[in-house]
């Protein structure tokens, strides 16, 4: 322990501080768009929460964990596997049949063109969430491991010596005496 003196001479102590590692999950998001405009706003947009590695690509590669953004026109030549159709977002064009196709593909995370890359990142977070959990998620903030957080019931606090009347309503408080 450490001792500090206060200005009346009193000593009083302050812990030692304790160390608290914090691992950030780093997401992995490739991004392969046509539009370079909307795919740079988008990509700095994830890059700056901090939380995700973000890849401009031409090609998407199939063996790199993580969420894959695409055009609409791209996904017939990936030909995704049925069981990665949760890690892609697809950006198509509204009112064609596209949507429909997409669905019964599998993918159910899609961005119309035009809509902000604010959206592209809601569609990217869900289909975050659908992947599959490699184990504890390290992301989350939080205490020292020997931590645990238990739920207890608050304490209920007596009233000192409660004024008759409420100053903002005319409600009566009604005080028992033991």
């Amino acid at each position: 322990m450490q001792y500090l003196s206060g200005p009346s001479g009193t000593g009083s102590w302050i812990a030692p501080s304790q160390s608290y590692s914090l691992r950030i999950d780093m997401k992995t998001v490739q991004l392969a768009l046509r539009d370079s405009e909307f795919a740079q706003s988008l990509r700095t947009s994830l890059l700056r929460d901090g939380t995700h590695r973000v890849y401009l690509v031409d090609q998407p590669d199939l063996r790199i964990d993580g969420v894959v953004v695409i055009d609409g026109s791209m996904l017939d030549g990936l030909a995704p596997c049925k069981e990665q159709t949760e890690r892609f977002v697809v950006i198509t064009r509204k009112g064609t049949d596209s949507l429909s196709r997409l669905w019964n593909a599998g993918i159910r995370h899609v961005v119309f063109e035009g809509d902000s890359p604010i959206t592209a990142q809601l569609a990217i977070i869900a289909a975050e969430l659908r992947l599959p959990n490699p184990g504890l998620k390290a992301s989350r903030v939080s205490g020292p491991p020997t931590e645990k957080h238990r739920t207890s019931p608050h304490p209920s606090l007596p009233a000192i010596d409660p004024p008759a009347r409420c100053g903002r309503c005319s409600f009566t408080i009604q005080t028992r005496r033991f």
